[in-house]
């Protein structure tokens, strides 16, 4: 048998690979109990609650279905001018009426906000809540949000944009201006690298990364600047590969990318490289 811990473990971590058999995985189904839901824009972000609920009947199926309930996972498929997909984790609180059996109600809610940290255009959002219980059976529920929102609704947590602070014949500094519109907190660098440069040829060929054999701490802080702050992260690229060889003349790309979790702010500049040459 498996151990029962790590079972646990799993499920919480890894919706889609709950199974009590590897090989062959359960496939999902709509739950016994109809749940109410809701999707709220607010904030820049999307709230999000489940909330299901039976009479406390310890002899009935939807009793155990309720009481048993483990995880609570929210898939986002969002949709508008971009396509982008997510998930999160709904913590869980348990909550009854009372305890006498088939007069009072038990009931199982899951919570849980995503903060949008990109400022994704939201138009429609599609949400699939994915839900796991103890006796290792998957069930889900789908719906769809129409959001009827303005286009500069929702800035990202930061704004980046790159430029070239100075380029000589031997090398380019370049430079991304940070601004904090929202979020402070609530994204962070995973390790101490803050700005990562790459360098991409004319066929999308990447060339060189700042980051090749860098091995950097790994420390968690949060990203700056604070709200209404402005900082610039530069860095000098030497005009070389990621062997120290110098790239020949030519246009290139080069991707400027603020370091942080959840997602990197990334932005592009493109330039003309002489090769080294005077």
């Amino acid at each position: 048998m498996r151990d029962s811990t790590i079972g646990v473990l799993v499920a919480v971590l890894l919706v889609s690979c709950r199974t009590a058999a590897p090989q062959h995985p359960p496939s999902e189904t709509t739950p016994p109990v109809t749940p109410q839901t809701l999707v709220q824009f607010r904030n820049g972000g999307l709230n999000v609650e489940i909330r299901f609920r039976t009479l406390r009947d310890s002899s009935s199926p939807l009793h155990r279905f309720v009481f048993g309930i483990e995880s609570i996972q929210a898939v986002f498929s969002v949709r508008g001018r971009a396509t982008y997909d997510t998930a999160i984790t709904l913590p869980i609180v348990n909550g009854t009426t009372g305890l006498r059996e088939k007069l009072d109600t038990i009931s199982t809610e899951g919570y849980g906000r995503w903060s949008n940290p990109l400022g994704v255009l939201l138009d429609t959002v599609r949400c699939r809540f994915e839900i796991a219980t103890l006796d290792r059976r998957n069930y889900s529920v789908t719906f769809d949000t129409v959001m009827s929102l303005p286009a500069d609704s929702t800035p990202p947590f930061v704004t980046v944009t790159p430029f070239i602070d100075a380029q000589t014949d031997t090398s380019i500094v370049f430079a991304l201006l940070a601004k904090r519109n929202r979020g402070y907190g609530e994204d962070y660098h995973p390790t101490s690298e803050r700005l990562r440069v790459q360098i991409f040829d004319s066929e999308g060929r990447l060339r060189f990364s700042s980051n090749t054999g860098i091995e950097y701490l790994q420390e968690v802080s949060p990203v700056q600047p604070r709200r209404g702050e402005i900082k610039r992260f530069t860095f000098e690229w030497p005009g070389t590969d990621d062997n120290g060889t110098v790239l020949p003349a030519g246009r290139y790309t080069a991707v400027l990318s603020l370091v942080a979790k959840p997602y990197p702010y990334t932005a592009s500049i493109s330039f003309d490289w002489k090769g080294g040459k005077p």
